[in-house]
Formats: structure tokens, C-alpha cells, sequence
């Protein structure tokens, strides 16, 4: 029998709001068929406009065993390449990010322009023609400052994300934000654990008290206009001309929330950490944006900064975790803020839940193990991802898969 037929077979069989089976969380053969499936598909988050705000300015990321550039061209459009040199299939670009009017390979020398076209390559042939040789595009797509990459023949629609998350995100202005510190870490844990842990704040009480300082996790997310803070607080902020509300839709999930109480923004005492706006806010008292796409990032837009995760599988139980921080763009370190207050909760958080999610893919891989049930008061975030995911999974390997349920606002 097939890994995907095991696969499909498990996911026909599997409860419903329990966690999935070993298999889904270890196996190599399982892995390979999320990269097919999931990420050789699906849009992913590569990053923010203002990482390559100038022409030749580049930026990579590797998606599996896939490296990939995005860069801005002489034109100013944002454009993302395979990071592999038609020539020998040399991986073109090794540093993070960098600034160059042309891509030359290192190995031959091969040397493209900033819109893929091959520009040089010496002691060819006679007869070879250059022409017909580029290096292959991605599908780009940006919303409001932030830059999303699909590897498919032929992307998902893109328009119900832009159109839902447009309004939220305009005011802050991301586009000419600038990026002021950047962490990435390699996680020893399989990609969904990491999404799942993201996804939940049942454990926030007890394993992150510098986040909940400032951290509102209890409300009423099936009647938000009611509740005695959500409803008060998007009352205030609506006549602040702010977009309100919680977006429920199939792969991703958007609202605007508010802090603890007397809280504007999400530091150790609440405290604004970069005194220059986000953007063309009204002030700084506006809670955050918090949104998350399926599969690779979730994300929070304060009035003074924001926090952008991208979370990238790199192999069955090994994920890259990477955090972006953007403030203003004209704000100044050492003036305008300080760059340990500005992350040291999600720096604090991130190490909880590094240690939290590798504990768990020891837990997952013992012969002890088996599907538990999810809470279906505390892990609704959870719910709709793996919900989303074996129905997408269903889909793509043939089943017949029943739209997923939309439980609740994810985390």
C-alpha cells in the first residue's frame, strides 16, 4: 500500500477535533507528501515589502529542499525566483539578504539580470543560444507591505486574502516600514506542531507570564459585539476610523483586538516600545491586528511595531521559526526605541515555545502516544487548522473531504 492511500485511509479514520495520528507528526514518507501537497501548492509568507524597499535589494528562504530569492527589479516590482542557476542547478544566492543590479552563480559564473533573464554565460558553444534560458519565476502576490510566494503551476486565488486583510492592515502602512531586528531558529519539531502550539493559548497561563501580561486571550469570539471589552473597545477604535472584526474564512483568520487592561502594546510593562506610529493611526491605543495564514505565518500589528512569524518545514521533525520585527521608518534605534524592549517578550515567548513544541515531538514519537481530544473551549485555533489541514490533505490525495468547520477566532 501507497503513503498516500496510508494517508488518506488515516485521515478518513481519524476523530474529529483529536489529534492527528503518529504517523502525521514523524514519518518521513508523510513529510514528503506535505511538501507536495501543502507547500509546493499553497501561498507562503516569504516576508515584508520593506526588507527590499530599493531596486536590487533580495532576500531568500528555503521551503523544504526548495531555496528561493525574492528581490526587486530596476522597475520596483516585486518579483521571487527559483535560487537554482539554470546552468548546473547551483544554488545562486547563499546569504540571507543582500543588494546587487545582477545574480551571478558563483560556480560558473552564469550571471542573470533582476528580471531572471541570462545576461552571461562564458565559453559556451558555438550555436548556444542564451534566449531561451532564465531562471523560473514564482507566483508573487503582496498585500498592504507583506510579500507571499507560491511554487504551483497554477496559484490559489489570492483575491478573498488581500480583500479581507486590506482594510486592517492599510493604516499601518507596512510598505514603508523598515525591518529592525530579525531572529531565525531551527526547531526540532515537525511543522504542524509548531502551527498547533501557535494556535492555543491554553498553556499561555502557566508557561508564558511575560505575555500575558499584556495579552488578552479570554473573550467572546462567537458574539464579539457583545462582549463587555471587545465590543466597547471596536466601538472606540471604529470611530477612530479603524477597521473592526473577526474574518473567519477557510485558510486564514484576521481581527483586531484589544490588550490587557491598561496596556498599548506588547511589552514587558505595556508601554509603547518605539515612540514614532506604525503608520497613519490616530494614536497608539488601538490594540493589535492579529492574523494568521495556513500553513506558514501568524502575525500582530501594534500601533508602534509589528511581529511577523514565518514557519517553514525543513525536514519530518525539523522546522525553520523565523521573527521579524518592523517599526517606523524613520524611527531611530537608541532614540525612538530600544531594541531589547522592543523583543524581549517575544524573544522571552519564543524560547517557551521552542522548548514547549520539541518537548512535544518527544512525547508524539513514544510508543505511549496516541490522539488525544482537543479542548473545544481553549483550542479552537487549533481545531480550525487541523481541520483545514486533513481537509485539504482529503482533497488533494482524492477523498471526498466536508468543508471544515470554522470553530472560532484562532489565536
Amino acid at each position: 500500500m501507497s503513503s498516500r492511500t496510508e494517508m488518506l485511509d488515516l485521515l478518513k479514520s481519524r476523530k474529529q477535533f483529536f489529534t492527528l495520528p503518529q504517523r502525521f507528526y514523524s514519518d518521513p514518507a508523510f513529510y514528503e507528501i506535505d511538501l507536495e501537497l501543502i507547500f509546493n501548492k499553497q501561498w507562503i509568507f516569504a516576508g515584508a515589502a520593506c526588507e527590499i524597499a530599493s531596486p536590487g535589494q533580495y532576500f531568500t528562504l528555503t521551503i523544504g529542499r526548495t531555496p528561493i530569492i525574492v528581490l526587486r527589479d530596476r522597475t520596483g516590482e516585486i518579483r521571487a525566483f527559483f535560487n537554482v542557476c539554470r546552468h548546473r542547478g547551483f544554488k545562486i544566492c547563499d546569504a540571507e539578504r543582500g543588494k546587487s543590479l545582477s545574480l551571478a552563480c558563483p560556480y560558473h559564473q552564469w550571471t542573470y539580470d533582476l528580471s531572471g533573464k541570462l545576461l552571461y554565460a562564458g565559453r559556451m558553444h558555438e550555436g548556444f543560444d542564451p534566449s531561451g534560458i532564465a531562471l523560473k519565476p514564482i507566483h508573487v502576490e503582496t498585500v498592504e507591505g507583506t510579500i507571499f510566494v507560491c511554487m504551483a503551476e497554477t496559484a490559489p486565488d489570492f483575491e478573498p486574502y488581500r480583500q479581507a486583510l486590506t482594510p486592517y492592515l492599510r493604516p499601518h502602512n507596512l510598505a514603508n516600514a523598515k525591518l529592525a531586528h530579525e531572529v531565525s531558529i531551527l526547531e526540532k519539531a515537525n511543522w504542524k506542531l509548531v502551527m498547533e502550539n501557535s494556535r492555543e493559548c491554553y498553556h499561555c497561563g502557566a508557561r508564558h507570564p511575560e505575555l500575558m501580561r499584556t495579552f488578552l486571550d479570554h473573550y467572546n469570539a462567537h458574539d464579539p459585539e457583545n462582549d463587555e471589552i471587545i465590543g466597547p473597545f471596536w466601538r472606540r477604535v471604529r470611530a477612530d476610523g479603524l477597521h473592526c472584526g473577526m474574518v473567519h474564512h477557510r485558510d486564514f483568520r484576521i481581527s483586531r483586538l484589544p490588550f490587557t487592561e491598561g496596556a498599548h502594546s506588547i511589552t514587558m510593562d505595556g508601554k509603547p516600545a518605539v515612540s514614532k506610529l506604525l503608520g497613519n493611526i490616530p494614536h497608539g491605543d488601538i490594540g493589535s491586528v492579529r492574523w494568521v495564514h495556513y500553513p506558514s505565518t501568524f502575525n500582530h500589528v501594534l500601533g508602534d511595531y509589528a511581529v511577523m512569524i514565518r514557519m517553514l518545514p525543513l525536514g519530518p521533525m525539523e522546522t525553520q521559526f523565523t521573527a521579524k520585527w518592523l517599526v517606523a521608518r524613520d524611527a531611530e534605534e537608541g532614540r525612538d526605541y530600544d531594541l531589547r524592549k522592543l523583543t524581549e517578550v517575544w524573544d522571552e515567548t519564543n524560547r517557551q515555545d521552542i522548548a514547549l513544541v520539541e518537548r512535544n515531538q518527544i512525547g508524539v514519537n513514544s510508543l505511549g502516544y496516541e490522539p488525544g481530544p482537543y479542548s473545544q473551549v481553549s483550542e479552537t485555533g487549533v481545531i480550525n487548522f487541523v481541520e483545514w489541514y486533513c481537509h485539504t490533505m482529503e482533497n488533494e490525495l482524492g477523498g471526498k473531504a466536508m468543508r471544515p468547520p470554522l470553530v472560532a477566532v484562532a489565536r
